[in-house]
């Protein structure tokens, strides 16, 4: 019997040492923490010039001051997706960006919510005498476990 109790405490002790990550309040283990399992080719990204207008974004330069990626959704990592998303949003003369959507993802809906988020969290230099820029566009590839703007 004590020899069984101390066989457990040593086990807890070492659980307790170990590297592993959780997903942050849910105790499930992060998938992202394992390699990266693509279950399917990358898809062929938007053609980004088809998808600006002449007036999109146009005025003066815009220029980040705080630039994070999304993350890489956990779900879509740990069943191997891979995609892009397409996002559209105007910032303010203040560096803030507003009415951020996602316009067009491959495939849909698994990696759009990430992408918002991220750049909702963008901040840009302020633009010059109170102008505005509308419909600017990026594009996030989520591919083999990691995030790019292209």
């Amino acid at each position: 019997m004590i020899i069984r109790l101390a066989s457990l405490c040593t086990l807890f002790a070492l659980a307790a040492c170990s590297s592993v990550t959780s997903l942050p309040g849910t105790g499930r283990l992060d998938p992202r923490s394992d390699p990266f399992m693509p279950s399917q080719p990358f898809p062929v990204p938007a053609n980004v010039e088809r998808l600006i207008g002449p007036e999109d974004c146009q005025g003066a330069q815009l220029a980040a001051r705080e630039f994070a990626m999304p993350d890489y959704p956990a779900r879509a990592y740990s069943r191997g997706l891979q995609g892009w998303v397409v996002v559209r949003f105007h910032v303010y003369d203040t560096g803030r960006p507003h009415r951020v959507r996602s316009a067009e993802s491959v495939p849909a809906g698994h990696f759009d919510a990430a992408a918002v988020r991220a750049v909702e969290d963008w901040r840009f230099r302020e633009l010059p005498d109170g102008q505005a820029l509308s419909n600017c566009v990026v594009l996030f590839e989520f591919r083999n476990g990691t995030v790019r703007v292209r």
